[in-house]
């Protein structure tokens, strides 16, 4: 293979893992967009989304992309029980209190699938032919396409929720003025644990679409995390596009980043996206400012 098919096929792999990126970052931008606090824990959840996938695989044989509607399911239900129980005592009080709370709760979710599971990648097995269609240029994994092709459904599935339902409604009421939302009779706390369902949920479907495609561990939370959160500071907070497209340029980068310097500056690629794009233009390629679209 010449340089130029190496160059063009790490572009494709890179669009095409650049969905799951935008799934993973649209759940953390939903969250920070209408309920203002940064989910720290959001990396491990879908670490957790992930085991679920793999385990339901391992156990049933069922295929992980069934295992993810029971990990968004399992994910959507934590994501409840920690706006009702913990979060709502800190929500509104600033930024520092529900960061503590999701720091700890990234750590307790980490060592947990340690101690269960051991330290030892898993990965799922998609139950697809690894093989796929020669475009000419570069050769279309046919695992890859379909994790991007359920990756943009579930990003379109949420843009529709938002803005044909009477929740999501609400939910885009909240993010642009939660006290004349309140005045309008929309009850914001019920948003709240609906929005951290939603945002939970979506964790858990980018960690069981990834477990199709890369060994997961118990420690892979914060890589993935620092991810969704390039993604969604180069797309902009709020912005359902802006986070596909910035998922899909994240992708491409890691992948030329991987072919020029190295599989292991992946994450380094990661950091200096994150970085670049917080001094050059923090408001993101799309950024609204608001909650969804």
């Amino acid at each position: 293979m010449v340089a130029g098919e190496l160059v063009s096929q790490s572009i494709v792999n890179g669009i095409l893992l650049g969905g799951i990126y935008a799934v993973a970052a649209l759940g953390l931008s939903l969250v920070f967009g209408i309920m203002d606090i940064v989910n720290l824990a959001h990396g491990h959840m879908l670490m957790v989304g992930a085991y679920v996938a793999i385990l339901v695989f391992a156990a049933t044989g069922i295929t992980p992309l069934i295992g993810m509607f029971i990990a968004m399911g399992l994910l959507f239900l934590l994501g409840i029980v920690l706006q009702k129980v913990l979060l709502k005592h800190v929500v509104g009080e600033g930024l520092e209190q529900p960061i503590i709370v999701l720091f700890g709760l990234a750590l307790i979710l980490q060592n947990i699938g340690q101690l269960v599971l051991g330290g030892d990648a898993r990965t799922a097995d998609l139950g697809i032919p690894g093989n796929g269609i020669d475009l000419g240029f570069a050769f279309l994994s046919l695992p890859r396409t379909v994790t991007f092709v359920v990756a943009v459904v579930l990003i379109a599935g949420t843009w529709a929720f938002l803005q044909y339902t009477r929740t999501g409604q609400a939910i885009r009421a909240t993010a642009q003025n939660r006290t004349a939302a309140r005045y309008m009779g929309i009850d914001t706390d019920r948003i709240y644990v609906i929005t951290l369902g939603i945002g939970t949920a979506l964790a858990g479907a980018a960690g069981a679409l990834l477990s199709m495609l890369f060994p997961i561990n118990p420690f892979v939370g914060w890589s993935y995390l620092l991810k969704a959160f390039a993604v969604v500071v180069l797309g902009g907070v709020g912005s359902i596009l802006g986070t596909l497209v910035g998922g899909v340029i994240l992708g491409v980068s890691e992948n030329l980043g991987a072919l020029y310097l190295g599989g292991g500056y992946r994450n380094v690629v990661s950091l200096l996206i994150f970085l670049g794009v917080l001094l050059l233009k923090p408001e993101g390629l799309f950024g609204t400012g608001g909650g969804g679209e």
